[in-house]
């Protein structure tokens, strides 16, 4: 049966728009590395402060106070859990104790942050204790208006079990904000997102301590998100 015009038309349509798609990737490729050769130019090259913790077994624990865990009960899961994402992608050779066994544990021993910190890495069989003290852990700016803004700051230390001595082999205080300049209009986001990427930059700005990284002008860093 003899193919109709239109059929054939159709088709060498669809060819030639196949035919542009191929042929547009490559330049969409190029602008991906010419963006990459860019930031990679334009960053500076920041140390890790401590390197510790490259094939080693690491505990995280996460102690958050009563008034973080009435308003956010997940909060010590959240935190580790986007902790555990940013080492997968940072620092692999990092042997993570699962989440949920550190969690049960918490819940299960009375006053359990009373013990020194080496003890708990000690019950854990594990190198390393990465210990976060939450200061704060909020999605609010102003409470009276709502207006949203993510706001983490915790106390960070690292404690080599294996080590004598019961003071930390490092420690910081780290802090962030999203959005960093300014809240937004609860109209115009949501509370859950805010505190997605509040969690995501606080784990970034932790593992970057442990590993050699780039940090990027503010604008740079907004056009990769």
């Amino acid at each position: 049966m003899p193919t109709s015009p239109r059929r054939t038309a159709a088709r060498t349509l669809s060819r030639l728009l196949m035919t542009a798609l191929l042929a547009a990737a490559p330049l969409g490729l190029s602008g991906c590395w010419l963006f990459a050769a860019s930031q990679e130019s334009q960053g500076t090259k920041v140390p890790a402060q401590y390197l510790g913790l490259a094939d080693k077994s690491l505990a995280i624990v996460v102690y958050a106070d009563q008034a973080s865990t009435d308003e956010f009960p997940s909060s010590r899961t959240e935190i580790s859990n986007f902790l555990a994402a940013a080492f997968r992608t940072k620092l692999p050779s990092a042997r993570l104790l699962d989440q949920r066994e550190v969690s049960a544990w918490q819940d299960d021993t009375l006053n359990w942050n009373a013990l020194p910190e080496k003890d708990i890495g000690k019950h854990f069989s594990t190198d390393r204790v990465l210990y976060i003290e939450l200061i704060a852990y909020t999605t609010r700016a102003n409470a009276s208006f709502g207006d949203l803004q993510g706001h983490i700051k915790a106390v960070c230390k690292v404690f080599e079990v294996d080590q004598p001595g019961n003071g930390p082999a490092w420690s910081d205080v780290v802090e962030v904000r999203w959005p960093k300049d300014r809240p937004l209009d609860p109209t115009t986001g949501s509370e859950i997102a805010v505190r997605k990427r509040a969690l995501e930059l606080f784990s970034t700005e932790l593992v970057n301590r442990f590993v050699e990284h780039r940090e990027y002008p503010d604008s740079l860093r907004d056009q990769a998100q």
